[in-house]
């Protein structure tokens, strides 16, 4: 099993931004599309964004159907509140009807 430490691939402690999502997620794909099962290793990070997440782990979840069975997520035991913002990125991904009432929430709250 490949282990992906989050911290080291993007440098920082700091998993904030959509474009460290996006260097996890690519790297990730790549292991993916080969078949290899990874560890995805949250251990080490101080702060993660919902944009983080959704960039990343949902976007896996997007683009690769059967991912629940290759992808195993470390270092999320004793974070709720990160294991919430994955958990939403994992349901945004993998539930249109969601992003649709989240999008036609936020159309009336400016109308």
């Amino acid at each position: 099993m490949k282990e992906v430490k989050i911290s080291d691939l993007i440098g920082t402690p700091n998993a904030i931004l959509h474009k460290f999502g996006l260097q996890v997620f690519e790297t990730v794909s790549q292991h993916i599309s080969q078949n290899e099962q990874v560890t995805l290793s949250f251990e080490g990070l101080r702060n993660i964004t919902s944009g983080f997440c959704n960039a990343s782990i949902g976007n896996l979840y997007s683009n690769f159907k059967e991912i629940a069975h290759q992808l195993k997520l470390v270092g999320l035991e004793n974070k709720p509140i990160w294991k919430e913002k994955v958990q939403d990125a994992i349901d945004l991904a993998t539930n249109p009807q969601k992003v649709k009432n989240q999008n036609e929430a936020i159309s009336e709250l400016f109308t």
